[in-house]
């Protein structure tokens, strides 16, 4: 049982062996850290750890050498052990793993991260993850395919998140969730590797003027459905993108008003937003497409299911006109600056666009305010979307 600190380069130096060998690594030290180096007469070179789980000893092959480093075997080591450390044996969670059926989208990982790799963080950590997860990453990008996912989609995305603070936060995660993706053999590179923090942590604060709003109303023209149509509800109603894709035929009710339930929503609290005329023309142009679905904005590709990747169309959007710099949350801030502009208040402009900061919600006015704004929301959509009309005539 011969044991050393080993290095790649003495693995790398190793012949076969007459008979199979193990060799056992230590630290600086001198005590043993559980990896284990085997070696076959074929010349093969194996990875293993070795374990106590109750009373049994117990071995589980981490990888092949070289397709495997020794620093990841290391890093492997170290996942192990934080298995072990929460009651888990890890050939059992091996063996669930490769039973279990592999995620194919963003959504799936998510799920399986939560579950799986969540609980080895500190509480706090694992409360900050999974809001980001649940409020940014699984509406926006949820339903993009992960062979599918590229690292010009990930700088648009992140791009398009209004905070920048938040950008790099989510940028974290999501590099988090695809290195832990590439551990699994779902994918085999993390895309999000090499994407530094986007920018200094500073507001964007782009607004459209009327000239660039006709520009990009054009150019929405000549998207095909369902793009055309989302991105004209973007501009005529100021809600978030991953709130308007999730939309179904049966949130429009009767008195032509928009309910947006609270879970669909970034601060999980209902919206009920009465539509102008506008917005109703936009539905009816599209009900003919998508008005045998649940959802208003259907996916072409799957069945019954809403757009799950707004940033392709946005960026055919922004290679294709004078608006270079063109991102979908710049909409939302120009309805909120036109509305300023228009005469309303804060507090009008907050509750239409069902942003907390803006109507100036804290905890107290979220309790016992419970006022609606109905009408108020009505008068500043359909000043808003007069305003509109004229600007693209």
């Amino acid at each position: 049982m011969p044991r050393r600190t080993l290095t790649d380069p003495y693995i790398r130096g190793l012949e076969a062996p007459d008979k199979r060998i193990e060799i056992y690594d230590q630290n600086k030290n001198g005590q043993p850290t559980g990896l284990v180096l085997r070696l076959s007469t074929a010349g093969g070179k194996s990875f293993v750890y070795r374990y106590r789980y109750g009373k049994d000893v117990k071995r589980i092959t981490i990888g092949r050498y070289p397709k495997m480093k020794l620093a990841a075997a290391r890093k492997k080591v170290g996942e192990i052990e934080n298995m072990l450390s929460n009651g888990l044996d890890p050939l059992v969670e091996k063996k669930r793993n490769k039973e279990a059926p592999k995620p194919t989208t963003i959504q799936q990982l998510s799920e399986l991260f939560i579950e799986k790799h969540l609980p080895t963080l500190k509480q706090s950590t694992q409360d900050d993850y999974k809001r980001r997860i649940q409020n940014v990453i699984q509406p926006e990008v949820g339903g993009l395919y992960l062979e599918e996912i590229n690292r010009a989609d990930i700088v648009s995305f992140l791009e398009d998140i209004d905070a920048p603070i938040q950008s790099n936060r989510v940028r974290a995660i999501l590099s988090s969730m695809l290195s832990f993706a590439v551990q699994r053999g779902m994918i085999e590179y993390n895309p999000v590797q090499g994407i530094k923090p986007l920018g200094k942590e500073t507001q964007r604060d782009r607004v459209y003027n009327n000239q660039e709003i006709k520009t990009l109303w054009g150019k929405f023209e000549e998207e095909a459905e369902p793009f055309r149509s989302v991105l004209k509800m973007l501009l005529i109603c100021g809600q978030r993108a991953g709130e308007t894709r999730m939309a179904k035929w049966e949130h429009i009710k009767k008195d032509e008003v928009w309910h947006i339930p609270a879970g669909n929503t970034k601060a999980n609290r209902e919206q009920n937003l009465p539509l102008p005329q506008l917005a109703l023309d936009v539905l009816n142009d599209i009900k003919s497409e998508t008005g045998h679905t649940d959802f208003i904005f259907a996916s072409p590709r799957e069945k019954n299911e809403p757009i799950a990747w707004l940033q392709n169309a946005a960026k055919r959007v922004r290679d294709n006109c004078a608006v270079k710099d063109f991102r979908l949350h710049d909409l939302r801030r120009t309805v909120a600056s036109n509305l300023a502009r228009l005469g309303f208040d804060r507090t009008v402009i907050g509750k239409t666009l069902n942003h907390k900061g803006l109507a100036r919600d804290s905890m107290v006015t979220a309790v016992y305010d419970r006022y609606d704004y109905l009408d108020e929301k009505k008068a500043a959509l359909e000043a808003w979307s007069k305003e509109l009309q004229s600007i693209l005539k």
